[in-house]
């Protein structure tokens, strides 16, 4: 009777078998094969609509919408659905054709995955695919304002990858989300910041001023981790509109320039320095300066740039009477050790 019997009305092809009548983009043995085919699953828990849709076959996709439309609503194991690999693909196209048959699913939140709670908006704004973007918001304008698991909505993630043209278009239509922090306080200007998102974080700054001095649950500015991850430039730009908080510390009295002597990011040091000098001295709630700390992590180019202009640091001692000299022999740093005896002697 051959693989079909009788063109598969009366068979269910398996998940591989389906696939490969997609990849020859099959259409007449795909409008003649049973519609239980279309719901059957490979181990990753993509359907065939999953497949056509990743592949950008539209007709293909046509012809699963319009004989197993309810297979559109079908999750995978990251729980994403069709939708959602056509916004993050940037097809429209095929998204009017889910839109039509199974409308519901352009507001499904992923169960899963990466990114918990994602919605294909969500997806559409961190891929940059502004058109499908467009067309989400036009059928369901509410999931701009959507957030995943950890509270971040589109506006968030499109200011964390860069997206500004997305960007633009949510404040456009959402511009109270340019200030709407996650779970953890942080707002679409400090993740822009964290990530050196310049053009995004000018662009928030123009439209939300007040969200450059706007913490997040620990205490740290947009300026803090700028300088913690080591973007110059947006520290730069931060400083320039809000230069109060390069010396604002967070919840345990840390400034931006005990973060960048943590972290080694000796560029912000410097930068940090040249604009307040005095917060190279500022004690964090341990009593731990940026000085101590840098010893205390082996950051030894920043610790000799502390010691270079504030040598009285290193006489600083933490609440438990600790000097960078002590930690740096605690956590035996040998190099840190070597540069404070230089100075000591």
């Amino acid at each position: 009777m051959g693989l079909f019997d009788l063109f598969g009305k009366n068979k269910t092809l398996s998940y591989d078998e389906v696939r490969e009548l997609i990849l020859n983009k099959d259409i007449q043995r795909l409008k003649k094969i049973s519609i239980q085919s279309f719901s059957t699953r490979h181990r990753s828990g993509d359907t065939p609509a999953y497949f056509a849709a990743e592949k950008g076959y539209k007709e293909c996709l046509q012809i699963i919408a319009e004989r197993a439309p309810e297979t559109l609503r079908t999750q995978n194991r990251d729980g994403a659905t069709p939708a959602f690999i056509a916004a993050e693909k940037g097809l429209r196209d095929f998204l009017e054709i889910i839109a039509e048959k199974a409308p519901d699913t352009l507001k499904t939140q992923t169960e899963r995955g990466v990114i918990p709670g994602a919605t294909p908006a969500f997806v559409a704004a961190e891929k940059g695919q502004k058109e499908c973007l467009e067309f989400i918001f036009e059928k369901l304008p509410e999931t701009l304002k959507t957030p995943d698991n950890d509270g971040k909505t589109p506006a968030f993630i499109a200011a964390e990858k860069g997206q500004r043209e997305c960007l633009e278009f949510i404040f456009e239509k959402e511009p109270g989300t340019l200030k709407t922090p996650d779970n953890d306080g942080k707002t679409p200007a400090f993740v822009a910041a964290e990530k050196g998102q310049k053009e995004c974080l000018e662009f928030i700054f123009k439209k939300v001023p007040d969200t450059l001095k706007t913490p997040d649950n620990d205490g740290k500015t947009p300026a803090f981790v700028a300088a913690e991850k080591g973007q110059r430039e947006c520290l730069e730009f931060i400083f320039e509109r809000a230069p109060e908080t390069l010396k604002t510390p967070n919840n345990d009295g840390k400034t931006p320039a005990y973060a960048a002597a943590e972290k080694g990011q000796k560029e912000c040091l410097e930068f940090i320095f040249g604009k307040e000098p005095d917060t190279i001295r500022i004690q964090d709630s341990s009593g731990a300066t940026p000085a101590f700390v840098a010893a205390e992590k082996g950051k030894k180019e920043c610790l000799e740039f502390i010691i270079e202009r504030a040598p009285d640091t290193l006489k600083i001692e933490n609440k438990k009477g600790a000097t960078p000299l002590s930690i740096a022999t605690l956590e035996n740093n040998k190099e840190c050790i070597d540069i404070i005896e230089r100075y000591i002697v």
